[in-house]
């Protein structure tokens, strides 16, 4: 019989791609992470690592064991989520991570809802980015995890998670109130912006990768002058004068709308899809089904918000 600890422990493998980071990950040695999957080798009489200069990698055998424990680990999660329906009550903690802008303009409004028509149930919230959050989802240190996909750039692995659309935004050039080109009516293309700055957040990051899809698209290479994660500081970069960004609607803060112009883009159509994830089969969880539907609910009234800096830009 298959141990369900060890198959988890080759699931984070694949997930970490590194013994040492899978170790940290289980807060575990490197020695006891490797005797124990040597032992789930001997339990399925298959080679399931293979080295490959001074690192191991998964066999085939090794993947398809991790993509078919999938449904193992739904089932278990299944079955906690029924043990949690026949208990009395609906109350507990769940353990949630949100990227900063839907951190302020979803998060926030949804705590203050459960506050009055789930009192009994208690979030902590991490303000963390996608990259940081999924791994931790994967490995049950988060409940459930909101994120983005942006059009252009790869979506964010969804295996093993169940997936809720919350909402899709635009996504607008932000130039400084005094560039040549903010008086110009209508849409501005990429393609003419290829000598300018760009303020943007890391390469290794999507928010970073979809500003060099997009200009990739127009036909050039963004030059970065400023990179951040934050989109208060983007907007103040650009209102300073110190380059141009592509900002998403709900990272327009009130604050800066003065010193930027929004304009939409001619040449390319760029949207960012905010979403929720957790764990495939905890989405019946009682808590989760109540948080999941109050965050779809906050989103659809965040729509209505959105549809207003839609009708001001055009």
């Amino acid at each position: 019989m298959l141990n369900v600890t060890r198959l988890r422990l080759l699931r984070e493998l694949a997930s970490c791609k590194t013994i040492a980071a899978t170790a940290e990950a289980s807060f575990m040695s490197p020695s006891a992470v490797s005797q124990q999957l040597a032992t789930l080798e001997r339990e399925t009489n298959l080679e399931l690592l293979k080295k490959e200069g001074r690192t191991v990698v998964l066999t085939d055998a090794a993947l398809k064991l991790v993509k078919d424990s999938d449904e193992i680990f739904a089932a278990m999660e299944r079955t906690e989520a029924q043990i949690a329906l026949m208990s009395e009550g609906t109350g507990g903690t769940i353990e949630l991570s949100a990227f900063p802008t839907a951190a302020r303009c979803i998060i926030v409004p949804t705590l203050v809802r459960l506050r009055k028509t789930a009192p009994n149930i208690a979030l902590h919230v991490s303000d963390l980015e996608p990259e940081v959050a999924l791994p931790m989802l994967r490995a049950e240190e988060l409940d459930l995890m909101v994120y983005y996909d942006w059009t252009l750039v790869p979506s964010v692995p969804s295996q093993g998670l169940a997936i809720t659309e919350l909402l899709s935004e635009r996504v607008y050039l932000a130039l400084p109130q005094d560039h040549p080109l903010a008086k110009r009516a209508g849409p501005i293309a990429l393609a003419e912006l290829e000598n300018e700055s760009w303020i943007a957040g890391f390469e290794s990051t999507s928010m970073g990768a979809v500003v060099q899809a997009a200009t990739g698209r127009a036909g050039f290479d963004a030059h970065y002058s400023f990179q951040t994660m934050d989109f208060e500081v983007i907007l103040a970069a650009v209102a300073a004068g110190l380059g141009l960004a592509l900002v998403p609607s709900l990272g327009f803060p009130e604050q800066h709308r003065k010193g930027v112009t929004y304009k939409r883009m001619a040449d390319i159509e760029l949207r960012r899809m905010v979403k929720a994830a957790v764990r495939k089969g905890t989405e019946q969880a009682p808590l989760t089904r109540i948080v999941l539907d109050t965050l779809s609910d906050i989103s659809n009234e965040v729509l209505q918000q959105l549809d207003l800096i839609y009708e001001q830009i055009g």
